[in-house]
């Protein structure tokens, strides 16, 4: 039996669907959607003016907030008995955040970084 919930609400109010087959994709790229919403009210200052510490404060942030998102609806999912493996989610999530870096063309330091030895998967 799917214990799934039919959506999750992510920490500032947007809802995921989950009841599609690809409920898990569809949580991954909603996360990073909203994230991506997020960067680009950020860039109506223009990231390219910014001196560099403050763009790396930016990039920071946006990792940070992935993966927040991530964690809170991966919370919401294991209050219904659903466990995901959070080290596997971390990694598909940072090779869909990577790939709407990449389709975007924004800088590629808001790319998630690939750690020692891990083999990215695009």
């Amino acid at each position: 039996m799917d214990d799934r919930p039919p959506y999750l609400v992510m920490s500032r109010g947007r809802r995921i669907d989950l009841r599609g087959p690809l409920y898990y994709q569809d949580m991954l790229t909603g996360i990073a959607q909203e994230i991506l919403a997020e960067l680009a009210e950020l860039e109506k200052l223009n990231l390219n003016t910014l001196a560099p510490e403050d763009f790396d404060q930016v990039v920071g942030i946006t990792q940070i907030r992935l993966l927040n998102e991530l964690y809170y609806c991966l919370g919401q999912l294991r209050a219904h008995d659903v466990e995901l493996e959070p080290k596997q989610t971390i990694q598909d999530l940072r090779d869909i955040w990577n790939r709407f870096i990449d389709g975007t063309g924004r800088p590629e330091a808001l790319k998630f970084r690939v750690e020692g030895g891990e083999a990215q998967v695009q």
